[in-house]
């Protein structure tokens, strides 16, 4: 296996872990579930809450794989300035993604030298 397509993997896993670490740094703030928008076959949740005084919506980046329903109430993470996303709390799909391909490269570098 190729020397460039181990770090590839491992650079795409740290870099993954980076964003995911990155977008839990914002606002811990409750909302409410008011919508769905399917993209690709994955309806995302579309999430309203307030922010110093202003009504909020946007979409949830990740809750595609929980079993919410309109007006369920979640707690959700907001960047201010920075995403067009909000995170709900609780879901870690990205988290275990991000940790297995990084895990995937460190085995692949691990195999290689050992090999």
């Amino acid at each position: 296996m190729n020397w460039w397509f181990i770090i590839g993997v491992t650079a795409a896993g740290i870099l993954c872990l980076i964003k995911v670490i990155v977008d839990r740094q914002g606002k811990k703030l409750p909302g409410t579930i008011t919508d769905f928008v399917n993209e690709n076959g994955v309806d995302f949740p579309v999430v309203q809450f307030q922010y110093k005084g202003q009504d909020m919506k946007l979409l949830a980046a990740n809750g595609g794989n929980k079993k919410l329903n309109q007006n369920d109430p979640v707690e959700i993470i907001y960047r201010p300035g920075k995403a067009k996303y909000v995170n709900i709390v609780g879901d870690n799909k990205d988290v275990v993604i991000a940790v297995g391909i990084t895990v995937c490269g460190i085995g692949l570098i691990i195999c290689k030298i050992l090999g």
